[in-house]
């Protein structure tokens, strides 16, 4: 008897990539995140898996099963016509991801993840290996999680303050993304983030309170807070991008320059996993129907991005990592008051609108 997965074609990379694959599935069984992920991200981590294991959804749609089975057979069924081996590779990436956004209580670290289940394109032994848990990668992870939390429907919001203390706020366990947290040596970086995470305690606190202001009741603070917490986390993605694209500009030319060494981190690595994902989360940001109308409209804002690092892509499979890399960062450098004045006047717009 043989399972779908042993079906799939016996190349070594294959075979090599279903190892992987494997060993991340077992880790994932056994992590314990510090943070609940969100049923989105839970729901991609089953349908990837799904995908890898037994190929396209054949089942028919539950008709009389609960919420949840509707929503992972509906999950499945989107990855339709992703090979198992593509998929293996994404869910190995994803386990990654959610381990560095979430955190671990207990069972596999971002370490442990790393080691077992390595990046499997063109792997170099010679290039050195950057940390996982980069600030850099860890903001642009963190980006699905934040316009999940933005795309809270109102009515549950609304439970939820309603049901909530003001120990329980959701923005007094957040912390920086990209920058470290540690109050001895704050970084500019985190300094910022750290004045929305407290903007956002601040009022999310107040109204978990659910005491009235003035002629105002518990349930029309709760409605006023609302689009401030959407506005609130709208800033922060933006702030993200706009601290994660300068720095991998400066990454990049301080690579070509100066060689990995001085960086930690090679010109291909940084197409990989810096470049590619930043692209590809902006992408969907504005692609998928579930996001909040900012959320989406500050992924059409970061179309020129998406458009840069497309033709980046392309050049780079044509003529390598170096005269892509200068061609992103001429992109990014050419486009700069984009970044500066209309990113950040299209956030504040579309979030207070949210």
């Amino acid at each position: 008897f043989h399972s779908p997965l042993t079906q799939s074609v016996r190349t070594p990379h294959t075979m090599s990539l279903k190892s992987q694959f494997l060993d991340a599935s077992s880790s994932m069984r056994g992590w314990v995140p510090e943070n609940p992920p969100s049923n989105r991200d839970r729901l991609e981590l089953y349908a990837l898996h799904k995908q890898a294991a037994a190929g396209d959804c054949k089942t028919a749609k539950p008709t009389g099963s609960g919420v949840a089975d509707k929503a992972k057979w509906s999950a499945w069924k989107t990855k339709a016509g992703l090979s198992q081996a593509e998929a293996m590779s994404r869910y190995i990436s994803e386990c990654k991801r959610q381990v560095r956004v979430y955190g671990s209580k207990a069972g596999p670290t971002v370490t442990d993840v790393e080691r077992e289940t390595p990046h499997v394109t063109n792997p170099n032994p010679n290039e050195p290996q950057r940390e996982a848990n980069h600030s850099l990668l860890r903001g642009i992870d963190s980006v699905p999680f934040l316009s999940s939390a933005a795309s809270e429907p109102y009515a549950t919001y609304m439970q939820r303050l309603a049901i909530q203390n003001a120990s329980q706020s959701w923005w007094s366990r957040r912390t920086p993304l990209c920058g470290p947290a540690s109050p001895s040596s704050p970084t500019i970086t985190s300094k910022l983030e750290n004045f929305i995470i407290s903007v956002g305690t601040f009022l999310e606190r107040g109204a978990l309170r659910n005491k009235a202001i003035g002629p105002l009741p518990p349930s029309s603070v709760h409605a006023l807070v609302y689009p401030l917490h959407v506005l609130l986390i709208t800033f922060w993605i933006t702030l993200i991008y706009l601290l994660t694209i300068p720095t991998t500009v400066y990454l990049a030319v301080k690579t070509a320059l100066l060689g990995s060494n001085s960086t930690g981190v090679s010109l291909s690595q940084l197409l990989d996993t810096s470049i590619t994902p930043t692209s590809t989360v902006a992408s969907s940001l504005l692609s998928d129907p579930k996001n909040a109308l900012p959320v989406r409209a500050l992924g059409l804002s970061l179309t020129p991005l998406c458009v840069i690092t497309d033709v980046t892509l392309s050049l780079n499979a044509a003529v390598g990592d170096l005269p892509a890399s200068g061609l992103y960062v001429l992109g990014v450098l050419a486009t700069w008051w984009y970044w500066m004045f209309v990113v950040p006047w299209i956030a504040a717009a579309m979030g207070w609108v949210g």
